[in-house]
């Protein structure tokens, strides 16, 4: 065979390349290749996620639904490398739990700079018609104001609130003497505001820790400058946060330091607390988080009926003659014919600065550790672990996560993260290399190697984040 001749079989045209026969599988095919890692599915009730890759079973997750078949209870972490898909499908799942009756509150500190505003007030605009209810130091146009001294916010818990403010303010634990001055001087803020015919605030608290009563120093077998010299380090401390007439530079002032303007629909659909305009990891954001969770615990969840009524609109049923046990059953005004709690699901972004401070996740533990008797799901959304210190409250909020959903990480990260939840450890390598969009599910003690987020054309433009960085030619089906 001369030259010209091998030059004719052209032996790199696509005729001639090798190529690899397709496999073709059928379910039961692909089942029986995945026999070793495949979990069953989560049921047919709940939100569509997308897709598990290795069955190509649709993944459908509600941790309502699946709550007691292998599910303890609804409190989720997500985390992974920016970029990889956290925040849409967050999104995209609590506005898919919305349509099955949820309410849904967000705690924003993911800001969008050239919107202005955090991530998720499109979403909540697009689901309810209302705009977020913003905080911003100093307060001014459209902010709002929670004050922890509301009567909504009622006694000992009220008490341990401004406690935590304090002690998150002074940088440590009070003791014994200043704990009991600190008592005492917001029940003496009480009695002079009502006085007044007005709502005690934070300042309140400061002058009557340091205008101590004679009576009140007789009761604790106390002088008067004892009591004093017991409550003055926590009065400069409010004093500092809240600033005065002539100080307006507090990190509390125009946000906390004031009447409650809030203006919540507690009854929306989705309600979205905007803080992107308070510094993150200070002191402020600490504290405002840790108001916002004990009012939400007080007045948001509320028990309700699915059907929009307080339980003491449901008759009582008797289930058990001998003991006399009961429960609530119809309400014939609505035509509800059992109550049923209302689920609601509150999701943290950026929750390195709730999980990544003790007080903080010691604040929250209630609402972990007693989730399912209010109906809660919370969601933790974190980049890495490493963000979050290992103190046992941050320990202990870890554990109380019954699902786990971990994006693309880095090698150190990847490693770190396994260690830390005590994963198997193939999944080290196997989160290095997922790809954009798809995740490892951890659902009780079942793991879901790769399950693909997907998203509808309607649900893109309020899901994608990256906007700052993305060229106007471009497209995508996924968002950080």
């Amino acid at each position: 065979m001369t030259t010209t001749d091998l030059l004719d079989l052209r032996p790199l045209t696509p005729a001639h390349e090798t190529v690899r026969r397709p496999l073709h599988t059928e379910t039961t095919t692909s089942q029986a290749l995945y026999l070793p890692i495949a979990p069953p599915t989560l049921g047919t009730a709940g939100a569509i996620i997308g897709r598990e890759l290795y069955s190509g079973k649709a993944f459908i997750y509600c941790p309502f639904s699946a709550f007691g078949d292998g599910l303890p209870g609804g409190n989720m972490i997500v985390m992974g490398d920016t970029g990889r898909g956290k925040s849409a499908l967050t999104k995209t799942y609590t506005a898919r739990q919305i349509r099955l009756g949820r309410q849904v509150v967000v705690l924003d500190t993911k800001e969008q700079k050239e919107r202005e505003e955090g991530e998720w007030a499109a979403l909540g605009r697009s689901l309810t018609g209302k705009a977020p209810v913003k905080f911003a130091p100093g307060g001014g146009r459209a902010a709002s104001c929670i004050n922890p001294m509301d009567p909504a916010i009622a006694g000992k818990r009220q008490i341990e609130l401004v406690r935590t403010i304090v002690e998150l303010g002074l940088g440590k634990a009070l003791d014994e003497f200043a704990g009991s001055a600190l008592r005492i001087a917001i029940r003496r803020a009480h009695r002079r505001a009502g006085g007044l015919g007005r709502t005690p605030v934070l300042a309140d608290v400061a002058a009557a820790l340091r205008s101590p009563e004679e009576a009140d120093a007789t009761a604790k077998q106390r002088t008067r400058d004892e009591l004093l010299g017991d409550g003055l380090e926590a009065s400069y401390v409010l004093d500092r946060l809240c600033g005065s007439e002539q100080d307006a530079t507090g990190d509390l002032t125009g946000m906390l330091d004031g009447p409650t303007s809030l203006g919540v629909d507690l009854d929306a659909d989705m309600i979205v607390f905007d803080l992107t305009k308070v510094p993150s990891g200070g002191v402020a954001m600490t504290i405002l988080v840790a108001v916002i969770s004990v009012f939400l615990e007080e007045v948001w969840l509320r028990p309700l009926c699915e059907c929009g009524t307080e339980p003491s609109r449901h008759e009582r049923v008797v289930v058990d003659a001998n003991s006399g046990a009961w429960e609530l059953g119809p309400n014939p005004e609505s035509g509800c014919r059992r109550y049923t709690q209302r689920k609601r699901i509150l999701v943290c972004e950026e929750a390195w600065h709730i999980l990544g401070t003790p007080q903080l996740a010691s604040l929250l533990e209630k609402f972990l550790k007693f989730a399912r008797g209010y109906g809660l799901s919370c969601i933790f959304i974190v980049h890495h672990l490493s963000d979050i210190d290992d103190s046992p409250e941050t320990q202990a909020a870890l554990k109380m996560a019954d699902t786990i959903v971990i994006y693309s990480q880095k090698k150190a990260e990847a490693e770190a993260t396994v260690s830390r939840l005590g994963l198997p450890s193939w999944t080290a390598e196997h989160i290095m290399r997922l790809r954009r969009g798809i995740a490892l599910w951890k659902v009780g003690e079942v793991i879901y190697p790769g399950v693909q987020h997907l998203l509808v054309e309607a649900e893109q433009h309020l899901c994608f984040s990256s906007g700052s960085m993305t060229d106007l030619t471009s497209t995508t089906s996924d968002a950080e």
